[in-house]
């Protein structure tokens, strides 16, 4: 291979083994020539076989021990070792299309005020239960809904040019450490340095990963409370209306709003009308979330919106509570901190390892 390549595609894997060999498949299935890219896997301390997998398919695999740290942690090493031009992302749970990598590498090199681009979630992830249809679809919507130039680096396949990552410090390992939010959080950055990010309609990806209730309720948990505490609630609303906690939260101040004034008027009434009232409420849950039902009902028909009301409502609830929790944590304790090893290196000018986002 050439010393310069112009594409190096990055997976961060833990524990991905019954996704990771399609994932990697659909890599190598690229219609971008061989020589262009190179393939790097980071085993981020799997307990399976996945570092064995990766090995079958990768140019380069770097197994790191101890605990997992996480994608954003994962996906530095990758960097360290990249020799792209353009640095690719791509979850262990995303199915690139054979067009994928050439089109997002495409939408940046013809462009050159473009420094990053993000692929979208399609609409018919790869599992069939309930809950991930669902949980693709809300992500679907919020995307297709407000697609066009903003920072938004959050579907799981994006690329940014070396140069770019340089200039801001790469991804924030130290705060992201669960693996939520650190492309948005990358792309605010990017964004902030007057880099353009470009969310491009025309390349979607699909989702392997299979969603329960509980890691649903677990994922909107972590994305509402990280979202409220480092990444400030108003100005990433301003700058990704698309991400998903917007659509989940955006109807609940009117909704809870008449939800108040159906239980102050009860204090009111010694005759418990408490089902009517409880029905007024959900009502108006309902209509608030009108255009998310529409939009259900259109991709999956009648039942599947109706079936999918009791779900929203429970991750609305989930994403209040989670927002609460962290615009308090923010309040009290603050932003999360660095350790003591990385303010270190951060204080002394050392901003490759640990990569430290530069303040601006």
């Amino acid at each position: 291979m050439p010393e310069s390549l112009l594409l190096s595609v990055v997976v961060p894997t833990h524990n991905s083994t019954p996704t990771l060999r399609t994932v990697l498949a659909g890599i190598r299935a690229s219609d971008l020539p061989r020589n262009r890219y190179e393939l790097i896997v980071v085993d981020d301390a799997s307990a399976d076989a996945s570092a064995t997998v990766a090995g079958r398919y990768a140019d380069k695999v770097v197994r790191l021990t101890g605990r997992s740290l996480g994608r954003a942690y994962a996906r530095n090493r990758g960097i360290e070792l990249a020799r792209g031009e353009i640095i690719a992302f791509v979850n262990s749970d995303v199915l690139v299309r054979p067009n994928t990598l050439r089109l997002l590498s495409e939408t940046i090199t013809d462009q050159p005020d473009v420094h990053a681009a993000c692929a979208l979630h399609d609409d018919s992830p790869a599992a069939r239960n309930f809950v991930s249809q669902y949980w693709n679809l809300l992500l679907h919507f919020g995307e297709q809904r407000y697609v066009g130039p903003g920072a938004d680096l959050a579907s799981g396949c994006s690329a940014v040019r070396r140069s770019a990552l340089a200039a801001v410090g790469a991804y924030d390992e130290w705060r992201f450490g669960a693996g939520n939010l650190e492309g948005l959080d990358l792309a605010q950055r990017l964004g902030a340095g007057a880099q353009r990010v470009v969310v491009n309609p025309n390349l979607p990806v699909t989702h392997l990963g299979e969603w329960g209730l509980g890691s649903m309720c677990r994922e909107v948990w972590n994305r509402s409370r990280v979202l409220s505490r480092s990444l400030g609630y108003q100005r990433t609303r301003s700058a990704v209306p698309s991400e998903v906690v917007f659509t989940l939260s955006r109807a609940m101040p009117w909704a809870l709003a008449v939800v108040f004034m159906v239980t102050l008027s009860g204090a009111f009434h010694t005759t418990a009308w408490w089902l009517p009232k409880v029905t007024m409420a959900l009502f108006v849950f309902v209509l608030a979330n009108s255009g998310v039902y529409r939009f259900y009902a259109a991709a999956r028909g009648s039942i599947f919106a109706i079936s999918a009301i009791p779900l929203h409502l429970i991750a609305q609830g989930v994403s209040a509570v989670a927002l609460c929790t962290g615009w308090l944590l923010r309040s009290v304790i603050g932003d999360r901190a660095p350790d003591a090893a990385t303010q270190a290196y951060a204080e002394v000018g050392l901003d490759t390892w640990p990569p430290v986002p530069r303040r601006r």
